[in-house]
């Protein structure tokens, strides 16, 4: 595929340069259009100039000025944008006026207000950071809400959130941005210096070569721009593309579990409405610390709603939680593992710093999926996923464990070892372990149940 496509643009390129000389010929008026062999001339005389790399050099630099600044405002603008809706309705008239009007309306506009040197920068500036910021505000109302509650739930760092949940869901989206960003800002930067006539600069030497009719050097300098253009993007490219991928080693999380023996969790008077549908209304348990509790019911009961309130994810129209202020760990319906980290990092995430991988693997072993350690969520199936869900949230040593529906995609025999091995770790760690399943069960004895 990529030897076609080399061969492909070497075709374009040389029909290019046979229809210049075919046409150069029949007008034969080389000061206006020059011969393909002048043309190349031009450009080779042009590397013997030390006015090349000063002209070069100084449109790289406004060029990477437009780009940092306009980076460093993009980026926290965009983010704020993309998780709040205000400041999504505050910004866009701005964006939108910045991406709508005319770049040349601009630089006469800034000419008059500013120095010639600044010009190029500014303009560069204000046609990259629309671009820029409106694609991380879309790389940021990406984000799978489930990693925001499994971050909440797992009280993750922020530096642990935005390297692990934030910028895999960004990258798509930022690498996009840079690159058409990229593409807007130089001919925003070589117009610009045409129009401004700073010290030096490629649209500097365009501008000289046009007014003295100077057709070979205009044409080398738009030849040395286009170059320096796609060199840049490519670049560009490569280093967005080329993968990083850090392997997690240790835990992630900095949460240090409170050796202090929690207290009763005590629902009094909660209430949950959806529109005009209750689900539960003024319900009130005392659960003691360190008791297994099963949350049962049909199916739309508000099992996960009930589970939710108590993790702080949702809120309720009445009523208290009391107790629930502790470290807790949250196996969801559904698994919520990153699909860029392997099962062993996904439990690692929430693992406590000095967790030794030696933990870990005892877990997968216990949970039959020793060997999938190294595998991806996608390589996994539905059981396996939640296994593995289940390993990141024993590993996290919570004070109260929430579980959802944990024998989906489970048969009989491994549930069985399943609801034996959380019984006995629950017991073992004192943990307050609240289960939601449809129906009682023989394997999971209760100290007290709740029936929605």
């Amino acid at each position: 595929m990529k030897h076609k496509r080399t061969t492909a643009w070497i075709l374009s390129a040389a029909t290019a340069l046979i229809l210049w000389q075919a046409v150069a010929s029949w007008i034969n008026y080389p000061q206006l259009i020059p011969s393909v062999g002048g043309l190349f001339f031009s450009v080779f005389r042009l590397f013997s100039l030390p006015s090349f790399y000063i002209s070069l050099g100084a449109t790289l630099l406004r060029g990477l000025a437009g780009v940092i600044v306009a980076f460093l405002l993009a980026l926290p603008i965009g983010f704020l944008c993309g998780k709040k809706s205000f400041w999504f309705h505050y910004f866009n008239p701005l964006l939108s006026t910045l991406r709508s009007t005319p770049v040349v309306a601009f630089i006469l506009l800034i000419i008059l207000w500013l120095p010639t040197e600044a010009v190029a920068p500014v303009i560069a500036l204000m046609t990259m950071f629309p671009v820029l910021c409106e694609n991380i505000i879309k790389g940021v109302q990406s984000i799978n809400s489930d990693y925001e509650k499994l971050a909440f739930v797992y009280q993750l760092s922020f530096r642990t959130k935005a390297r692990y949940i934030y910028w895999p869901s960004l990258k798509p989206f930022f690498e996009s941005g840079c690159v058409t960003a990229f593409g807007f800002g130089w001919k925003a930067i070589i117009m610009g210096e045409v129009l401004s006539k700073p010290f030096a600069g490629i649209g500097v030497e365009m501008r000289t070569a046009q007014m003295f009719i100077n057709v070979p050097d205009l044409i080398a300098w738009t030849f040395i721009a286009i170059v320096v253009s796609f060199m840049l993007t490519e670049a560009l490219r490569y280093l967005l593309k080329k993968e990083r991928h850090t392997t997690i080693s240790r835990g992630q999380n900095h949460k240090k579990t409170d050796n202090q023996s929690p207290e009763n969790l005590k629902i009094s008077g909660i209430t949950k409405r959806y529109d005009s549908k209750t689900l539960f209304e003024r319900i009130s348990y005392e659960i003691p610390s360190g008791s297994i509790c099963l949350v049962t019911g049909v199916s739309g009961k508000g099992k996960t709603t009930l589970l939710n309130i108590v993790a702080g994810i949702t809120s309720s129209e009445e009523g208290v939680i009391e107790g629930a202020n502790v470290k807790k760990a949250y196996l969801f319906q559904t698994a919520t593992l990153l699909p860029w980290l392997t099962a062993k990092e996904n439990i690692l995430i929430t693992a406590p710093k000095d967790t030794e991988i030696s933990t870990v693997t005892e877990l997968l072993n216990a949970l039959e999926i020793s060997e999938l350690s190294d595998s991806y969520p996608n390589q996994l199936s539905g059981g396996q996923c939640q296994r593995v869900a289940l390993a990141r949230a024993l590993v996290s040593e919570p004070q109260l464990l929430l579980i959802d529906e944990p024998f989906t995609g489970l048969d009989k025999e491994l549930t069985e070892k399943i609801a034996t091995l959380i019984l006995k770790w629950s017991k073992a760690h004192y943990c307050t372990t609240i289960i939601a399943i449809h129906e009682t069960s023989d394997l999971l004895p209760a100290d007290i149940e709740i029936w929605l």
